[in-house]
């Protein structure tokens, strides 16, 4: 490539990132996917760590603050306050979903991660519709409607079938993740 075309990429480039910063696009950036259990492992963890801090634990039913906080709102039909809240878990559930992607690199874990970003879509469809019903929306879906319409009962119970499938590709002694109380 001679310099002129060198030059004119390098402008382009610039000139899509400002924009790109201008209209408000948050800056993010690919994770790179597993290649190993090692890998995947460390993917796992930030994907349920990213879920806990948005909705907390499904297995207990024990909400995280945000999602707590959402529920309040709810209560209290602050649409302002939910909407606020429901873009932070789902900034959080996207984070996650970039983890979920980037473990489904290690080959025998991609079911049980394809499984794991479906129950992630689906807390992002519960989300939105506790903003919707905070708002006031005549229309809006109950949340754990939404949950299930979403596929997030049968992703999550498929997650563990999944899960289960791949055990012999995990090693016999692996830890719990740091966070939080799974192991991977």
């Amino acid at each position: 490539m001679d310099r002129r075309h060198l030059r004119f990429a390098i402008i382009t480039l610039i000139a899509a990132a400002t924009a790109a910063c201008v209209a408000g696009v948050p800056n993010v950036l690919p994770v790179p996917a597993a290649t190993s259990f090692e890998g995947y492992a460390a993917h796992f963890c930030s994907a349920f760590d990213a879920m806990f801090k948005a909705v907390g634990n499904p297995d207990t039913a024990m909400g995280s603050q945000l999602s707590k906080a959402l529920d309040s709102a709810v209560a209290a039909q602050d649409g302002p306050a939910a909407d606020r809240l429901a873009a932070q878990i789902t900034a959080e559930l996207e984070s996650g979903r970039r983890e979920v992607s980037a473990a489904a690199g290690w080959a025998p874990a991609a079911a049980m991660m394809t499984q794991l970003d479906r129950v992630f879509v689906a807390f992002e469809a519960m989300t939105t519709a506790k903003a919707a019903k905070a708002r006031g929306e005549p229309d809006a879906v109950d949340p754990q409607a939404a949950f299930e319409q979403a596929g997030g009962v049968e992703a999550w119970f498929a997650m563990f079938d999944a899960g289960r499938a791949m055990q012999a590709a995990r090693p016999a002694d692996t830890p719990q993740c740091a966070n939080v109380p799974v192991s991977p």
